[in-house]
């Protein structure tokens, strides 16, 4: 009896280069979405973070200290060792090289907003934790010649010295409300319609972090991410 010969099979050249060329394609259609989906969640993730430091901190210090209605009038380094340095660990208040941002904060509309600010003042408070997000509390704003109390938080989850620095990316709008209740995202008392307008391609991007909180905490497809 014959015994069949052994027969390898393979693909030719032209096979493999089409099989590359075909899989090259899905990658550079997949990839993309890829990162940017880890993109979002990451910011997502920080941000959650962020908002529950400032929570815990703030209401520790309201338990011991009571409401601070006189922020304004102290000063940001004494606000910053009195209300918030007790209660997150690792924080460090910063300078202004290192806290200033040199071209300001973008919005998604395009338009820059200046972050300069009397950083050693008593107008802004800034401070570092060890995760190396930025943390800036108003303590006041300027309404002409008057200067008033402000509640409002801004956080960049990686910082000023990375990009983008930008409204609904890394940067980010909270409020500290009254009576120890907390800190939550700007804009938490807007209409859903109030919060898509102005947390668009058109909007300054104020009101992004209510946007992610209200749709679960998701960054969907019609967020102005890019």
């Amino acid at each position: 009896m014959k015994r069949m010969k052994d027969k390898t099979f393979g693909f030719t050249l032209a096979e493999t280069l089409i099989t590359l060329g075909i899989i090259g394609v899905v990658a550079a259609m997949t990839i993309p979405n890829l990162i940017t989906a880890h993109q979002k969640k990451v910011t997502v993730t920080k941000l959650q973070k962020a908002i529950s430091i400032l929570n815990q901190a703030y209401r520790l210090s309201y338990e011991d200290l009571g409401e601070p209605d006189n922020a304004f009038n102290m000063g940001s380094e004494m606000y910053f060792k009195t209300y918030w340095n007790p209660y997150i660990k690792g924080a460090e208040l910063c300078n202004n090289s290192r806290c200033m941002y040199k071209k300001g904060v973008s919005s998604p509309n395009g338009d820059s907003q200046g972050m300069g600010g009397d950083y050693s003042g008593n107008i802004l408070l800034p401070f570092y934790t060890m995760d190396g997000i930025l943390y800036i509390v108003f303590t006041g704003a300027t309404s002409g010649n008057i200067s008033v109390s402000s509640s409002i938080i801004a956080v960049d989850i990686n910082g000023n010295e990375k990009g983008p620095n930008r409204f609904g990316r890394d940067f980010f709008y909270l409020t500290r409300l009254e009576n120890g209740k907390g800190v939550v995202p700007y804009g938490y008392n807007l209409s859903d319609s109030a919060l898509k307008s102005e947390c668009s391609n058109s909007g300054t991007g104020w009101y992004c972090a209510e946007r992610i909180k209200r749709a679960g905490w998701q960054i969907d497809d019609s967020y102005p991410w890019k």
